[in-house]
């Protein structure tokens, strides 16, 4: 009789060691980034700090000079990162003893590797890599630390994914199809969700006066404007809107407009826009990855990607911008056009470039990429999409250059684009940055190659957990894009000892909409499996690296998740339950008295009249017969001179808004200077806001 051999066992011994190690290595990650007051006042406001650190059992205490020190409990922290791992580990049922223990050891190996560098650098930046990697460290502390977790969460075993299973090959065609139509609706059903809850948060902003009109309530105006026979303006610009920028795109909107003409109609198409994006968003990752589910993930992770956030309530609360409407235009243009759909595409780009002439900067990189990956075949229909990607480049070439150097400041009376200033000491027009450039090359690369053009690397790529750099050479099609932000230089001011206060635009300002599209395209293609033996993927998988398209994607839309708990205002953010935030639901969203109290003042105005009004105040007034900016700005419609043009009749000054500089009529300049023009008005609102007459409309 044979006896059958004892089967040998793996050892356990090597993976509860990577398992130990991955614990005390996070934990000890994170107890550094919650104690140190540089990384966590990066994250989220103190409400918020304090309540996490009770709840791994730390405290947030303040000492007599009410300075605030957080300390953490390393045994806390340890005990909340290992115990999913051990329970995971105790709940993997194979049929080979530890093997299970063995797999999730490899999978939790990024995480070790990720620790352990990050821990390396902040023990040895101070002493041989400098204070200002140090402070990129505590900049990015949020980023590393959702990275991290994300890591951490996806090593955890998940059940079988069937939908991606099917559509790569394993299931008939109608299981394909099924799986394809369930994913796809789950899609929709989370964009309306986001939407209508984006839109409900403009909605509040907006009923409370806090919207401001100067970039969001403006593009309204004009439209009121344009069907009124005033001209496509606001009357805080120089002359027409053209002057500014060819945004002409909202025009598309004056149909629907004038069915209702009111602001939120168009905070509702903006919202709307936005979430549309994820459908040729899941188009586009399921045709590269094969795997429905992949699809579902990633364009999840488009609902949840901070950077978009900042599109649809941007810094100072701005609610709207026309450039949300080319998004869904841009994303299109680039499925169709790899669907071979020249025509469609051809029609969307189109819309991109009436959204701004920037736009222009991405649809000739999506030309030029598009051209490369076809010129070199001989198929005849992949030589007809590179000519016609050629013909897209060109054309947008032709197109930026043509508004920023004519057409602009044809409206503009001759002056040169008003965002040339943006680049600050690198020249004040087109014709100077082209000559810094070409004559101080070094000083063009200093700011180009820096760590705040690194930060923005960190901002836009990490929320999709490093995804889109697995596709470099389609990132380039944004390379312009890209360049243009990093030479920006917001800080024209001074701070403490001397120092420029500079806001970096990524990703708080719009500036980065275009750029975005190009960001999920690079990341759909990055979900796309290697071929099978390839030495790169077999060490990627030694790794512990995720190598299925729904396990990146998985990993991506977490990544999403856990980057917009520190980073968005929206609820997915921390700072929007916090009680002390600036920017939280305590402060914006509650219902206030202003915009009622604004109601008695406009009672008394007639719509005829010609009202200067500081900002906030305007969104109420688009549809006067003019509506003047009254602030310390001097603009062209008043010859550039301080106060209000001489055909004002009405001056209403909210006191109460951020900015205001203004809390009694004593602070008026017109009252001060002109007190036989303008009589003040009696107070109704409780000195809220403060409303002035010029004498002749009265007798009038």
């Amino acid at each position: 009789m044979t006896r059958t051999p004892p089967v040998k066992r793996p050892s356990l011994l090597l993976p509860l060691f990577r398992l130990a190690a991955v614990s005390v290595l996070a934990a000890l990650m994170l107890w550094i980034i919650l104690s140190d007051p540089n990384c966590w006042r990066q994250l989220w406001p103190n409400d918020i700090q304090a309540g996490l650190l009770h709840w791994t059992g730390g405290q947030l205490r303040t000492d007599a000079a009410d300075r605030r020190h957080s300390e953490p409990s390393f045994a806390g922290l340890l005990l909340a990162v290992g115990l999913p791992l051990v329970m995971a580990a105790v709940m993997q049922r194979t049929s080979q003893a530890g093997a299970g223990v063995a797999e999730l050891s490899r999978r939790t190996l990024p995480c070790v590797i990720f620790a352990g560098v990050w821990l390396l650098l902040w023990l040895v930046s101070p002493l041989f890599l400098g204070v200002n990697f140090t402070q990129f460290l505590c900049t990015t502390a949020a980023f590393s630390m959702a990275l991290l977790l994300a890591l951490l969460w996806n090593a955890l075993p998940v059940p079988a994914e069937r939908g991606g299973a099917a559509v790569a090959g394993t299931g008939g065609p109608a299981t394909v199809v099924a799986g394809s139509r369930r994913s796809l609706l789950v899609v929709l059903l989370a964009a309306v969700l986001w939407q209508s809850a984006s839109f409900l948060l403009n909605r509040s902003l907006y009923d409370n006066l806090l919207v401001p009109h100067g970039d969001s309530a403006m593009y309204e105006e004009h439209l009121w404007n344009t069907w009124h026979g005033k001209g496509f303006r606001s009357y805080l610009d120089q002359g027409l809107f053209l002057g500014e920028h060819i945004q002409v795109v909202h025009l598309l909107l004056l149909p629907l407009h004038m069915l209702w003409p009111h602001y939120l109609l168009l905070e509702w198409l903006s919202t709307a826009c936005l979430a549309i994006c994820v459908v040729p968003i899941f188009s586009m990752a399921r045709r590269w990855s094969g795997s429905s589910q992949a699809a579902l993930w990633l364009a999840l992770a488009w609902l949840l990607y901070f950077p978009m956030h900042y599109l649809d309530i941007a810094i100072d609360l701005k609610t709207l911008r026309p450039s949300c409407y080319g998004l869904p235009a841009l994303f299109w243009g680039i499925d169709l056009a790899e669907r071979r759909r020249l025509k469609s595409a051809g029609v969307c780009f189109l819309i991109a470039l009436l959204t701004q002439e920037d736009f222009a900067l991405i649809t000739g990189g999506i030309g030029l990429v598009l051209w490369v990956l076809r010129w070199r075949t001989a198929e005849l229909d992949q030589r007809a999409i590179a000519r016609w990607s050629a013909g897209l480049a060109v054309a947008s070439a032709a197109w930026v250059l043509l508004a920023v150097l004519v057409v602009i400041p044809a409206f503009r009376g001759g002056e040169v684009v008003h965002y040339s200033r943006y680049f600050g000491d690198l020249g004040s027009s087109p014709g100077d940055l082209l000559k810094t450039a070409l004559t101080q090359p070094a000083k063009v690369a200093a700011i180009l190659f820096s760590q705040r053009t690194l930060l923005y690397v960190v901002v836009l790529s990490v929320p999709l957990a490093l995804l889109p750099l697995r596709r470099p050479l389609l990132l380039l099609a944004g390379g312009a894009t890209f360049a243009m932000l990093s030479l920006i230089q917001l800080g024209n001011g001074a701070g403490a000892a001397g120092q420029a206060v500079e806001l970096p635009p990524v990703p708080y300002h719009h500036f980065h909409a275009p750029l975005l599209p190009v960001i999920f395209w690079a990341a759909a293609a990055g979900l796309q499996e290697r071929v099978s033996g390839d030495r790169r993927r077999t060490l990627a998988e030694r790794a512990g690296l995720p190598q299925s398209p729904a396990d990146r994607a998985r990993l991506a839309c977490v990544c999403a998740a856990l980057t917009a708990v520190s980073g968005s205002l929206l609820p997915c953010g921390a700072a929007f339950w916090s009680k002390q935030a600036d920017w939280g639901r305590a402060r914006l969203y509650q219902p206030n008295e202003r915009a009622e109290k604004l109601q008695r003042v406009l009672a008394r105005i007639p719509p005829t009249a010609r009202v200067a009004s500081t900002d906030y105040v305007h969104t109420r007034l688009t549809h006067y017969e003019r509506s003047y900016d009254y602030s310390d700005y001097l603009r062209a419609v008043n010859n550039y001179r301080p106060g209000v043009p001489a055909d004002t009749d009405y001056i209403i000054i909210d006191t109460g808004h951020r900015y205001s500089t203004i809390r009694r009529p004593q602070d008026i300049r017109e009252l001060r200077e002109e007190p036989a023009t303008w009589e003040l008005l009696p107070d109704e609102t409780d000195g809220m806001f403060l409303v002035l007459r010029r004498v002749r409309a009265a007798a009038n």
